[in-house]
């Protein structure tokens, strides 16, 4: 039987909802006209109505709109911003073109995955026993910080290519492929960590039956998967099921795909990123129909997430500068030196060897939702969360004014 939250608390829910979409809206379309990237307002937006601002300015005004356990239902909107985040993510992806650039986008990747995984790697055994919630399990925190430093944000690097007009250019194409390439094997490894940390729900399976039923399932949804849900549209156009109904059967296969990566012990996410690539690949999904989906997402569902996380911690009393100049610095270095020399390797010009090592940089939405999700399991603590929310930021608002230096300068220079 459904249950309904008393009157009370869904009108407290509408004030919350209403003053966070106002502020997010705002902030992200500032962020927008001076040409960063949205998220990094919408985050602003969070702090500014979060413990950090309103909290420390006003304590009595925050308690009473955003008191402990008032949220539930603006929490539970913001997961379900996840699901639309990782889904619009997943149909950004081309498969086609990973099989047709496979030579240079696999060297670019290995590069642009294994520097910075490498310094992550160095980064998580010498952190201080500080900032870690068990000191015993540090080998999960190595492992987990070395993933979130190799992960590039597809929806992020897509809009700058866009902004850029590069998107269209067989070095946008490259940056795209190798970073679908790398978010897949991101997830895969995060998923291996939480089901380290959960120890998944099928049964009481092993880590091993976890990462072996992930494995399998990524590999149907690329492949047969992919297919069936062509065929699957095909059946639909035949009825005569008019486009909005088309959209509504893809967010069905996001449910369903989310819920069942989200029962086997990874998260609800990863499921909606693979039902993205499968529903993106089909092409159905296109056009007006694609471009309202994404801003059903990017202006409503995305923008409450990246706000809740804000809301969620304390970025003044958990900010550690020397921690998050030593995060920040890892994560652009090792990402743009990684992705520029995988590019070199792949037998790219200097010019598009920076352009991919510039455009693989943004963490974005992915590295947010990593730190989100290893925050709520309590794999990190907040001065941790803080600094891979500053990489987040800072990686975002480099990318386009450095790839516009390198295709200047490099160009000036060759």
């Amino acid at each position: 039987m459904i249950t309904f939250p008393p009157e009370h608390d869904f009108a407290l829910f509408l004030l919350q909802l209403s003053i966070v979409l106002s502020f997010v809206l705002a902030l992200g379309g500032l962020f927008r006209r001076i040409g960063q990237a949205a998220v990094v307002g919408e985050i602003c937006a969070g702090v500014i109505l979060g413990p950090s601002g309103l909290g420390f300015v006003a304590p009595g005004i925050f308690n009473t709109i955003f008191a402990p356990g008032s949220t539930q239902i603006l929490g539970s909107v913001a997961w379900l911003g996840s699901i639309f985040l990782l889904f619009a993510a997943g149909m950004e992806v081309d498969l086609d073109l990973l099989t047709k650039k496979r030579g240079v986008i696999l060297n670019t990747s290995v590069f642009a995955i294994g520097v910075p995984f490498a310094l992550g790697l160095v980064f998580g055994i010498f952190v201080p026993d500080a900032h870690l919630v068990d000191p015993e399990k540090r080998w999960i925190f190595v492992l987990f910080a070395a993933t979130a430093m190799s992960i590039s944000a597809i929806p992020l690097v897509a809009k700058v290519l866009m902004d850029l007009d590069l998107l269209k250019l067989e070095v946008g194409q490259l940056i795209i492929g190798a970073a679908v390439v790398n978010d897949i094997v991101g997830w895969l490894f995060f998923a291996t960590l939480l089901s380290l940390m959960t120890g998944g729900v099928v049964g009481g399976g092993s880590v091993v039956w976890i990462v072996a039923l992930t494995l399998v399932f990524t590999a149907f949804c690329l492949t047969l998967g992919r297919r069936l849900v062509s065929q699957l549209f095909a059946g639909v156009r035949r009825l005569g099921v008019e486009r909005e109904g088309v959209l509504g059967i893809a967010l069905l296969i996001a449910f369903i795909c989310a819920a069942f990566t989200q029962w086997i012990g990874i998260h609800a996410v990863f499921g909606a990123f693979l039902a993205g690539a499968m529903v993106g690949a089909t092409g159905d999904i296109k056009d007006s129909l694609h471009w309202s989906l994404r801003d059903f997402v990017f202006y409503l569902f995305a923008p409450i997430f990246f706000a809740s996380m804000g809301l969620r911690v304390n970025f003044i009393a958990n900010f550690d500068a020397p921690l998050v100049l030593s995060m920040v610095a890892i994560a652009c270095v090792g990402k743009a030196a990684g992705a520029a020399s995988g590019g070199l390797v792949g037998g790219l010009t200097r010019r598009d060897a920076l352009t991919v090592g510039f455009g693989l940089m943004p963490t974005g939405a992915m590295g947010l939702i990593l730190a989100f999700l290893a925050l709520e399991n309590g794999l990190i603590k907040e001065s941790i969360f803080v600094g891979l929310t500053a990489v987040a930021i800072v990686t975002s608002w480099l990318s386009g004014p450095l790839i516009q230096w390198a295709r200047g300068n490099a160009k000036a220079t060759e």
